[in-house]
């Protein structure tokens, strides 16, 4: 019987009462080779007298069939443990999909985060623009709604506080035949922002641009998510996964995120690629429809994406990006003892708090009166399924954008100064550690911000400021992590789009919009912008996207043009971490729309240049 208590520093435990170390429960290995699998299957599964292999026939829970390297399999805690000394064996952890423990732990520690909550995202934006969202004719004139779209088409910095941005800027591209994937909370697929053209009101699913991977995956691509070895939507732990509860809901789990970001990616007004197909895995911060671990979403998304049908339109299947705008984060009490690494020096939490400046990577966040530490997470199962999409060969053109994270810190390239910093040791968890998972800060804050160092990693986002310092010089957020990990820079603060409160829709009173601020917000920006570039060259894989990213869809700022206050300071210097909105320590690239404006006329999908065209 699965019951619950609370631990010392408040934090609900569940467990089950009939659970010991003995009991078979579900569990995932991963070995470290795709050859090696089958021979660690096999020996699994049958009596065997080898070292480091449980010794009796195991059950197969789920082959994976999509997975070269992973399994699912009953085994207990003693033979987990004996599992995981094997040298084939990668990892062996509890599954997220198949322990109901698991999932019901998920539910309270997210409650648990909520409450204590850092700012994902500020409502309560600094920088209001005017009130007026639309003009008398909704898709004539935007007020400041996309400031960051049209500063994203310029080369130069001509924001000015009174600027206008007028909807009739033609575009030759508008994301048509690219689908982007909101991996988020769940997309509120009613909203005007998402109704096909020409349509008012939603009444039935052929009224919206939005599907969703698991629901309309399976009943459009005909994809059997129980014959690869996952759990179909609405049924197992998924039984709450439906339409009503992922698409329909006004409060998807406590958040409108994904149908905010949603509608900067690709909403009919406030993005870009209106023309996109916005597909949605309602997996983040989801536990109430059956998501334990928000990254199990790839091993959906990679299936949906080799399922998918030839386009008659360009005779390709469409690209996919992938938008990523969440992460993970530990937290601590900063008054429990710990131990910490930074640059090579172990320190306690004595020494942090004596002098912090010692340990700029640890530091404290204040909620409900109780300090915290922050670091963010290396999970390897999330690395593991990430991985395993992107090195599919099917996958080359899934392209993967994601948030840097919100916790004002800098994040690292991998081996460089700062990237073994790590939370040796401590008393107090926000969630639950697996046995030899390690929290450390200066990771990227989504499982997805993988291959780091590699020409076809997935692209990382930062937020950049509405205003510049001293009205000239472009800033980061404040709340954005940076650091040379990061690839661009992007709109994140000020950034109008679809949520359930806020101002009234002019096109549906009953709906509203509303400026939010984070990484999450400046993420969708690129994904957008990348759609574009899809549409125009549809077989582009996911590292020739990224060149053209770096290159033509980013303009690189001269030192005039960043704020910097420590010009004088070298990459290790502590103060890389001091300011909050320095673009110090990170690349100066800020995204850029070359396809604005773009006035050449396409006729039946033929560009024409140098030709005059009369109307009769």
């Amino acid at each position: 019987m699965i019951t619950t208590s609370t631990d010392s520093n408040g934090r609900i435990i569940v467990s089950d009462d009939a659970v010991t170390n003995d009991t078979p429960q579900e569990f995932t290995v991963c070995v470290k080779n795709e050859s090696d699998w089958t021979e660690i299957h096999n020996y699994i599964i049958n009596e065997n007298e080898i070292d480091n292999i449980p010794n009796r026939k195991i059950s197969c829970t789920s082959d994976m069939n999509f997975s070269p390297k992973r399994s699912v399999y009953s085994m207990s805690v003693n033979e987990a443990n004996i599992l995981r000394n094997h040298s084939k064996v990668e990892w062996v952890e509890q599954s997220s999909m198949y322990n109901p423990v698991v999932l019901e732990q998920r539910k309270y520690d997210e409650e648990f985060d909520r409450h204590t909550n850092i700012d994902r995202f500020k409502i309560n934006c600094r920088n209001l623009r005017p009130d007026r969202l639309f003009g008398s004719n909704p898709g004539s004139t935007l007020d400041f709604t996309q400031w960051g779209v049209y500063r994203h088409q310029s080369t130069t910095n001509n924001f000015g506080t009174s600027t206008t941005v007028n909807a009739d800027s033609q575009y030759s591209l508008t994301g048509k035949n690219v689908d982007i994937v909101i991996m988020d909370t769940g997309v509120r697929w009613d909203h005007p922002e998402f109704l096909k053209s020409g349509v008012s009101s939603f009444s039935t699913k052929a009224d919206t641009r939005v599907r969703d991977i698991l629901i309309h995956g399976a009943e459009e691509y005909g994809i059997n998510w129980t014959a690869q070895g996952l759990t179909a939507p609405g049924s197992g732990s998924l039984s709450n996964y439906t339409v009503a509860n992922v698409l329909e809901s006004s409060t998807f789990g406590g958040s409108w995120h994904g149908s905010h970001v949603a509608g900067t990616a690709a909403g009919n007004q406030f993005s870009v690629a209106f023309e996109a197909n916005i597909w949605t895995i309602a997996c983040v911060d989801r536990s109430d429809v059956g998501w334990s671990e928000p990254s199990d979403g790839f091993d959906y998304i990679k299936v949906w994406h080799k399922n998918k049908p030839i386009n008659p339109e360009t005779g390709l299947r469409n690209p996919t990006v992938v938008n990523c705008s969440w992460g993970h984060r530990q937290f601590f009490r900063h008054d429990l003892s710990y131990n910490v690494t930074f640059r090579g020096s172990s320190y306690t939490n004595t020494q942090v708090d004596a002098d912090p400046t010692n340990v700029p990577a640890v530091y404290y966040l204040k909620a409900n009166g109780i300090y915290y530490r922050e670091f963010t997470t290396k999970r390897t199962t999330g690395q593991t399924e990430a991985d395993e999409l992107v090195n599919d060969s099917d996958c080359q053109n899934v392209v993967l954008v994601c948030a840097m994270g919100n916790s004002e810190g800098k994040n690292e390239v991998k081996n460089g100064t700062d990237y073994d910093n790590e939370f040796t040791s401590g008393t107090f968890y926000y969630g639950s550690l697996p046995n030899g998972y390690d929290p450390y800060y200066t990771r990227s804050g989504t499982p997805a911000i993988t291959r780091e160092g590699e020409e076809d990693a997935a692209i990382k986002v930062g937020s950049l400021d509405s205003n510049r310092q001293s009205g000239s010089q472009e800033r980061n957020s404040g709340f954005s992590n940076k650091g040379p990990n990061l690839d661009i820079w992007a709109a994140g603060t000020m950034v109008l789009s679809p949520l359930n409160s806020g101002y009234s829709d002019p096109r549906n009173s009953s709906y509203y919009n509303q400026y939010l601020n984070g990484t999450s917000m400046a993420t969708p920006n690129v994904s957008g912008v990348i759609a574009l570039h899809l549409e125009s060259t549809p077989t582009a894989t996911r590292k020739n996207v990224r060149e053209w990213l770096l290159s033509e869809g980013s303009r690189t700022l001269s030192s005039s043009d960043y704020y910097d206050p420590y010009t004088s300071n070298g990459a290790n210097d502590t103060n890389y971490w001091g300011d909050e909105q320095s673009l110090k320590s990170s690349p100066r690239r800020v995204l850029y729309n070359p396809y604005a404006n773009n006035t050449i006329p396409k006729i039946e999908g033929v560009v024409l240049s140098g030709v005059s065209i009369t109307q009769t």
